[in-house]
């Protein structure tokens, strides 16, 4: 293990390193070359018919069902052979038959599958292709600059065998070290944590050279020719050892390692000469209780040849099986690695490089994805910004209740597990619940009230015009009034007038009044509804002598609305949501892990009962995920702060309308007492950030 800043410490001189480099094991060359060595290499991809082909066009491409794939044995002896074949899962199921035959024939030394499957399939449910052929199983949705890379790290894996089996012969391993970097290979290829993945390299490759320590670090992400930063992932002393950043120079021996690109053995960390270009410094082991004297570190490379990690490792142990003690450590009593165990580190460095190459493009397809939901989120609540975090909140109430009844022990969901893979399912479920509202007018989305804003403004002006037009009717009479009968007999006619003036205006005023309340989302008795009806039988008379009705017929429907500020129209239009999102996430192909994404969001709004919407399913037919769902959603809606129609309630309220809504059979009782007892509403801080 290093430090960040290390002293000087005693190296194979680099005439040396280069030496046994190219004269005794010389390191692969990038597989877009051929091999310097007296056999020809070549490369073929075959495809299956369904397949684009465009990804690999600077490849030897062939047809699966193509005649030129046999040869006789003679025409090949001088030529190391490899194949990737990438096909679909559609294919290999209908022709099952065809592949296994064609498999018999054909001439390559080295040969495997990538399967781009719709569906999430284990190895053995593909017939045709014996399991040890096949190398990756990966989505079909795959960007192609993806796949191209999984076929290079293929060829590199089929590189890495074809090394392994010269090993026994060229570096006289024995068998057992032969078959552990196949089972190192095998543990790697198939862990998807990458923490864990990590922590699996270190652990196996200490085995493997007998080192009694060792570090990992992995390159920071970088857009120049070269990486500037290592990051230090995890040590055998210190396995909860915070991460930190090293620089990719000859200020320590990780960085040197990286930035040249070559392996580096020390005999011993205590006795190298000033001259070297690298430094040790010797705090670690004084803080630690260490003595760090022999040292190997090896550089990760993927396909490219690009470093993407360096493995450290600390004192080559004199028993295989017994730990160093500090007195022997101290004492220099510590073993040499050779040549050999820099192969074998070579070797399953190889290894981890490749997996680490496509555990970072697995989760790089799923931050892809990752982005393109949020992004979807964030598109549609811009349509309603009174609803902004709404989705965000409603995830991270609904993963909160899924991960704890994951933990219950007892009670009727003791029995209910959830994987890593179904929590995600169930985020992205709650993220995208109600995306369908992009399927519904803006308008009828963001209606804060029963009538629109402009349906207000005409009614305003018609009771502005009416008021006008008494006043002005009124004017008239008493000009009139006034030339006929004179001043004196005017004063007290005036003063009648205007009080009948005054009286009617207040009658106008009245009216618009009980409009503009019984516009407000409110519960409405049957009085107000009565006069609204009233108010709708009177109008204002224009020139032509024709009468304008105060309400319209739709608005005069929408302000019989007894609750909330939606008609029947509009409310049957809003609740279109749910089946408008439905229908746009089924046609998204989702991963198998993924598949429930559709169903878990439609039901979002149904009730226990059978009286939800859309198809007003019972409690046995909505999954447990969909019923946390819509307690989170029933949740979040009365405590969001941002409803314009409605006013944010604490958080005591809300759950006591929850526990309503549970006693009259519409939400799940039993998952309400976990998110109450769990204090699920508490995940949410400061729902500002969302």
């Amino acid at each position: 293990m290093e430090s960040r800043n290390d002293g000087n410490i005693e190296a194979l001189p680099p005439s040396t390193m280069t030496d046994m480099q190219t004269n005794h094991h010389p390191l692969p060359l990038p597989l877009a070359k051929e091999r310097s060595d007296d056999a020809q290499h070549e490369r073929y991809v075959y495809v299956s018919p369904d397949i684009d082909k465009t990804a690999f066009d600077d490849l030897n491409i062939r047809n699966i069902d193509n005649a030129d794939h046999r040869a006789e044995p003679g025409e090949i002896f001088d030529r190391f052979v490899s194949a990737i074949c990438v096909v679909s899962d559609e294919y290999l199921d209908q022709n099952a038959a065809v592949v296994s035959e064609w498999l018999g024939s054909l001439f390559s030394r080295e040969l495997l599958f990538i399967i781009l499957s719709k569906t999430e399939r284990s190895v053995d449910s593909f017939l045709g292709v014996h399991r040890e052929l096949i190398y990756l199983v990966i989505p079909a949705t795959t960007p192609k600059s993806y796949l191209r890379q999984f076929v290079e790290n293929g060829y590199r894996e089929m590189f890495l065998r074809f090394d392994r089996l010269g090993y026994q012969t060229r570096l006289e391993l024995s068998l057992q070290d032969m078959r552990r970097i196949t089972r190192i290979g095998q543990l790697l290829s198939t862990e998807k944590d990458f923490e864990v993945l990590i922590e699996t390299i270190l652990r196996e490759v200490m085995v493997v050279v007998g080192a009694d320590a060792g570090s990992i670090y992995v390159t920071e992400p970088y857009k120049g020719e070269r990486p500037e930063f290592l990051r230090f992932k995890k040590s055998a002393l210190q396995l909860s050892a915070s991460e930190f950043l090293l620089p990719v120079d000859s200020t320590s021996i990780a960085g040197y390692v990286a930035s040249s690109g070559l392996p580096l053995m020390i005999p011993d960390c205590y006795a190298l000469p000033e001259t070297e270009p690298y430094s040790f410094n010797r705090e670690y082991d004084q803080q630690h209780h260490y003595y760090t004297r022999s040292m190997l570190v090896i550089p990760m490379k993927n396909y490219r040849n690009e470093i993407i990690g360096v493995i450290q490792l600390i004192n080559k142990r004199l028993e295989t099986n017994r730990p160093l003690t500090y007195e022997e450590m101290g004492a220099g009593e510590v073993g040499k690695f050779r040549v050999v165990d820099m192969d074998k580190a070579s070797a399953v460095a190889g290894q981890a490089a490749v997996a680490i190459e496509n555990n970072r493009l697995i989760r790089s397809i799923h931050n892809l994805f990752e982005g393109f939901v949020r992004a979807s989120v964030t598109a549609i609540e811009q349509r309603d910004p009174t609803t902004s975090g709404h989705s965000f909140r409603v995830a991270e109430y609904t993963v909160g209740l899924a991960q704890t009844v994951d933990r219950v022990s007892s009670g009727p969901f003791s029995l209910l597990k959830f994987t890593p893979e179904q929590i995600r399912e169930v985020r992205y479920a709650s993220l995208l619940h109600d995306f369908g509202k992009v399927g519904v007018r803006e308008k009828v989305l963001v209606k804060a009230k029963k009538l629109y804003p402009d349906q207000l403004s005409e009614i305003r002006w018609r009771f502005r015009f009416a008021r006008k037009s008494l006043e002005y009717t009124y004017a008239r009479k008493k000009l009139a009034y006034l030339k006929h009968e004179g001043a004196v007999a005017y004063r007290d006619y005036e003063r009648f007038m205007d009080q009948e003036l005054s009286q009617k205006l207040e009658e106008l005023q009245g009216m618009l009044q009980i409009v503009e309340l019984s516009n407000e989302p409110n519960v409405v008795d049957g009085s107000t509804v009565s006069q609204i009806e009233q108010i709708a039988l009177s109008g204002v008379t224009i020139e032509d002598g024709s009468t304008v009705p105060f309400l319209t017929h739709n608005e005069l429907l929408s302000l019989q609305v007894r609750r909330g500020n939606l008609d029947q129209v509009e409310r049957l239009e809003i609740e279109s949501h749910v089946t408008h999102t439905y229908r746009f996430l089924v046609q998204i192909p989702w991963t198998g892990d993924l598949r429930n994404v559709p169903d878990i969001a439609y039901g979002h709004h149904e009730k226990l009962d059978g009286t939800g919407y859309p198809l007003g399913l019972n409690q046995r037919e909505i999954l447990p995920q969909t019923r946390m769902m819509t307690i989170a959603d029933i949740f979040d809606a009365l405590t969001a702060p941002d409803r314009p129609y409605k006013k944010s309630l604490n958080v005591e309220s809300a759950l006591d309308i929850l526990g309503k809504e549970a006693k009259e059979g519409h939400i799940d009782a039993d998952l309400l007492k976990i998110f109450i007892e769990a204090k699920i509403y508490e995940v949410v801080k400061d729902s500002a950030l969302l």
